[in-house]
């Protein structure tokens, strides 16, 4: 049996970190808009070594989340400012780069997921619990005169103005939309984990490109790392088949005795690296954000980054319409889908290009990447157009 509901303006399919904040976001600007899930939200049971998923966040994406009312409800010890970059190539190339208002300013913040994500839950749960709907699918989607039907798996449907895919990587939504999306491996896994130092890593987020390869580790709090090992899929399935001391020697091997011994205090994952393209972002009263709409490399860390940045447009598109149109006007949809697709653009090449300058081990290239590592690290005005750009 089919139940009717009041009508919305938005609806969100995916209940992460940047569909749940920009359902927050429209809340309580009091747009009618409802968040769905096909998951339940599980309670994030912090573990005592911190998760190895974790999130660089710059600072326009914690601007965002404090909108959301998010970011004021995590747990601040668990919490890591980012107080300086390191960058070694792997001849005698090197860059830092530090935020503009001086060592005791952060250029952002290393934050868990789970502890992002259950901030954001018990916020909603608090300011409007009606917001959330998990455990329930989309199951049809019919235009109608001024909006879009909406018919759930447990029999609901809502008549909406606008439709949000934050579904992910591989959104059925963006595929029941019919917006093809293109996926381009790097031939790379990403192995992550976490480690204990022997030293103190003083907020400063340091990256190695080996031959071939790209590690990062990211300082948290207290003695901590985590490592993300950016590694051709061969040896990154090497790297997991190893003991958790192989890996660490190995892990030290190419960073050397900086931070100290290094011991492994988390169970190690991995997950393939891909760009992920859309033809298009939007489609008749519907708007992708987030994973759904763009995958890029993680070696600069702004994957969330960027999808927050897609949900600030996003609202702050909607909340600015004025009287006239309605949340589905595709002319909004056109002017989001205008301010996103370039910066997006730019990023993937940037990152993607980078992936493939610093893990080509060409003797020519090497002598490039690390002459113009040293090049910009001499250069502070650009140094500072980096960070700045970096946290816009």
């Amino acid at each position: 049996m089919i139940r009717r509901t009041p009508p919305l303006e938005v609806m969100i399919v995916g209940a992460g970190i940047t569909g749940l904040a920009l359902g927050l976001v429209l809340h309580q600007k009091g747009v009618r808009v409802k968040v769905i899930d096909r998951q339940p939200l599980p309670e994030f049971v912090a573990p005592p070594e911190f998760d190895q998923r974790i999130y660089a966040m710059s600072l326009a994406s914690e601007g965002f989340l404090r909108r959301a009312g998010g970011w004021q409800d995590m747990d601040r010890t668990r919490i890591q400012p980012i107080l300086g970059m390191n960058v070694q190539g792997d001849r005698d190339g090197r860059l830092s780069l530090a935020p503009d208002g001086g060592q005791t300013s952060p250029m952002g913040w290393i934050v868990e997921a789970g502890t992002m994500l259950s901030a954001l839950h018990r916020h909603q749960k608090r300011v409007a619990p009606e917001l959330l709907e998990t455990g329930v699918t989309v199951s049809a989607v019919h235009e109608k005169e001024g909006g879009l039907e909406v018919h759930l798996s447990h029999g609901q449907c809502w008549q909406t103005r606008l439709v949000v895919a934050a579904d992910g990587l591989h959104s059925t939504l963006r595929e029941r939309f019919g917006i093809p999306a293109y996926f381009s491996p790097y031939g790379h896994r990403a192995v992550v984990a976490n480690y204990r130092i022997g030293g103190h890593h003083g907020g400063v987020a340091r990256q190695w490109f080996v031959p071939g390869e790209v590690i990062a580790l990211l300082p948290l709090p207290g003695q901590r790392v985590s490592l993300v090992w950016s590694a051709q899929s061969d040896h990154a399935q090497a790297l997991l088949a190893m003991s958790p001391e192989q890996r660490a020697h190995a892990l030290q091997q190419q960073v050397g005795y900086e931070l100290g011994l290094l011991e492994e205090i988390s169970v190690p994952a991995d997950f393939e690296l891909r760009r992920m393209n859309v033809a298009r972002w939007i489609a008749s009263r519907f708007a992708l954000v987030g994973d759904a709409a763009h995958g890029v490399h993680p070696m600069a860390g702004q994957g969330l980054n960027l999808g927050l940045q897609d949900a600030a447009c996003l609202a702050d598109t909607l909340l600015e319409r004025g009287p006239g149109p309605d949340c589905g006007d595709r002319s909004l949809l056109r002017r989001y889908e205008r301010a996103r697709r370039e910066p997006v653009a730019v990023m993937q090449g940037l990152t993607g290009g980078l992936a493939h300058l610093f893990s080509a081990s060409r003797s020519q290239w090497g002598w490039a990447r690390n002459w113009g590592m040293n090049r910009l690290e001499r250069c502070s005005w650009l140094k500072h157009e980096l960070v700045r750009y970096a946290n816009r």
